[in-house]
């Protein structure tokens, strides 16, 4: 694994729908190839980094024995994560990477309110929506991190609790270094030119913020600040993760959101 390349895990198999060039030691097409495929080829995955753009993606699959292929020439990937169970109103990607709610199916499960436009990206929200559906979580997990109350939708209540107590049922306690917001009305990225952020829901939730920047690649995993070990904890409870937000100006891997549709 190159030293500049940041692996997401993603164990699982990948099927071609092109004829595909397989390189060696490095994501771009400057690397060796290791083999050519045709299509409907199945591959095994153990993840994906960033490498060259081609076509404006700069997705490459990680295969065994230090291989790269160009995520566009795959029709399908099957990952292991998809074998967690998760609420049946969960949607998946293709890599298998659970789907975000778009901002109309959050407001159709967890309501519309009225807000009025802030200055610095945030908004305010018309009081009466948030004394209905904002609710405090207890979660002594948090009690080392958090100096203030947890605010969530109430909706989501149960899953985030269920959530903190599969972490620290896994002993995963010490994983969690910092907290760093969950009820947060404002628009994505606080650019008021861009759709609500799920925070002014309450549904999402940021850890470890400092180790996982928005915009760039999370932690690795095993290190100080990474949050993969927590991804099926938050996975078995319907919550997509940032970190496989796609292209890297969208990664954002201190954030979990909650997608489902059945609550």
């Amino acid at each position: 694994m190159p030293n500049d390349q940041t692996l997401f895990p993603l164990t699982g198999t990948a099927v071609t729908g092109v004829r595909l060039n397989i390189r060696k030691g490095q994501p771009n097409t400057a690397a060796p190839i290791d083999r050519k495929v045709d299509a409907d080829t199945s591959l095994p995955v153990v993840g994906f980094v960033r490498g060259e753009m081609i076509s404006g993606n700069d997705k490459w699959y990680a295969g065994n024995d230090d291989t790269y292929f160009w995520s566009g020439g795959i029709s399908s990937v099957q990952s292991s994560s998809s074998n967690v169970q998760t609420p049946a109103s969960v949607k998946r990607r293709p890599d298998g990477s659970i789907r975000p709610l778009s901002v109309q199916e959050i407001a159709v499960v967890y309501y519309e309110f009225e807000y009025t436009d802030r200055s610095d990206g945030s908004i305010e929200i018309v009081p009466v929506w948030s004394k209905r559906n904002i609710v405090e979580l207890e979660t002594p997990l948090l009690d080392k991190v958090v100096r203030h109350p947890v605010q969530v939708h109430e909706k989501a209540a149960g899953a985030c609790k269920r959530v903190f107590d599969r972490i620290e049922g896994a002993g995963l306690n010490d994983k969690i270094l910092t907290f760093d917001g969950t009820f947060v009305p404002r628009h994505k990225a606080w650019n008021p030119r861009r759709e609500l952020s799920p925070h002014s829901w309450g549904i999402a939730i940021d850890l470890n913020a400092r180790w996982n920047a928005y915009g760039q690649a999370p932690a690795g995993n095993g290190l100080l600040g990474s949050l993969h070990e927590l991804v099926p904890h938050f996975e078995a409870e319907g919550f997509a993760w940032g970190g496989y937000f796609t292209p890297i100006s969208m990664c954002d891997g201190m954030h979990f959101e909650l997608a489902r549709m059945d609550l």
